[in-house]
């Protein structure tokens, strides 16, 4: 069976080879390139907007040298990291998934790590980092009065992966080191703003916004359990036992270690109230003591101890208390 990588792929080549048609025929428009399956977006379009934006020179400069400093240090640690990876790698040389072929490509249900599901905002993240990007080199040429020939976007056939900003070669080489150095690290520094501010969003306003649902969410059920018997399963939530609200996990093992009733009524999230009746359930023993019974599925369940009804722990340890022996009565024999 085709996987969709293959269609991708294909896809991707139908595209290159009618794009390029299309540039040799002439239908494109002059602002379009193509190159490959990349296409390319030129326009002088905000060239006003830098120019108004950069009016506070002195600023712009001041932050552009804290921008060189940051590459810098970002520079380094990137170095540290590729060595680090060079390393992993040598030890570990079978590889993990996120080195798989598909893995490489920044493409949502083709890459493993990013759903299809996400894609709306996988694209906007793109889009707001590549703006932010170049819009840092633009800026910073129009602060050291070098001209910009055009600006645009970059397509891998029609997801965007760049930006550009294209200096003028003439103005770019009669600008000063410092002036040139703050205008190529601009990029680098605006991106590292922007994360720092969408940090501060998330652990703040964003993260103190979000209030805990109250409930017990249901993982699974064991098998021979009153839990499986009644129709709970994995995406319920346990919000109120016999009436009493649930708050988190934990809470629930209080609230039911209070009821002595062998059947409780579950309240749940989304659903009907259902009835559990309460089980009593065998997980292991000493080896050679009822192996017949332990580890079956479903799980054994204890219904009385010595001729008294047991249905919860408390009433296991009250019908045992302090006896040496005691003849346990399951659904599969007597031990």
């Amino acid at each position: 069976m085709v996987g969709l990588l293959t269609w991708v792929l294909v896809g991707i080549t139908l595209y290159t080879v009618i794009a390029i048609g299309l540039q040799t025929r002439g239908y494109l428009p002059e602002y379009a390139k193509v190159s490959g399956p990349l296409l390319t977006i030129h326009t002088q379009r905000g060239r006003q907007f830098l120019d108004w934006l950069a009016q506070p020179k002195r600023f712009w400069r001041a932050w552009g040298n804290v921008g060189v400093g940051i590459t810098v240090i970002v520079m380094v640690l990137s170095g540290f990291i590729v060595v680090a990876s060079v390393f992993a790698i040598v030890a570990q040389p079978e590889g993990a998934a996120i080195q798989n072929p598909q893995n490489v490509l920044v493409i949502p249900g083709v890459n493993d790590f990013l759903p299809l599901s996400a894609a709306p905002e996988i694209i906007f993240g793109l889009l707001v980092g590549l703006v932010v990007h170049e819009g840092g080199h633009g800026l910073l040429c129009r602060v050291e009065n070098i001209e910009i020939d055009s600006m645009g976007v970059a397509l891998f056939a029609l997801i965007p992966i760049g930006a550009f900003v294209e200096p003028d070669a003439d103005n770019q080489r009669e600008a000063d080191r410092g002036a040139q150095t703050r205008m190529f690290a601009a990029g680098i520094t605006n991106n590292f703003a922007i994360t720092a501010i969408a940090l501060l969003l998330l652990v703040g306003p964003i993260a103190a916004s979000v209030a805990v649902v109250p409930g017990a969410p249901v993982g699974d059920t064991l098998p021979g359990s009153g839990a499986e018997a009644a129709g709970l399963g994995h995406g319920d939530v346990i919000t109120a036992i016999d009436g009493q609200p649930v708050d988190n996990e934990s809470h629930l093992e209080d609230v039911v270690d209070e009821v002595d009733d062998a059947t409780v009524e579950v309240s749940l999230r989304d659903g009907d109230p259902v009835t559990v009746e309460r089980r009593l359930l065998i997980f292991g023993a000493v080896p050679g003591v009822a192996d017949d019974i332990v580890g079956q599925d479903p799980l054994t369940r204890i219904t009385a101890v010595d001729g008294t009804a047991v249905n919860t722990e408390a009433a296991f340890d009250a019908a045992v208390a302090d006896d040496s022996t005691a003849t346990l009565e399951t659904d599969r024999g007597n031990v």
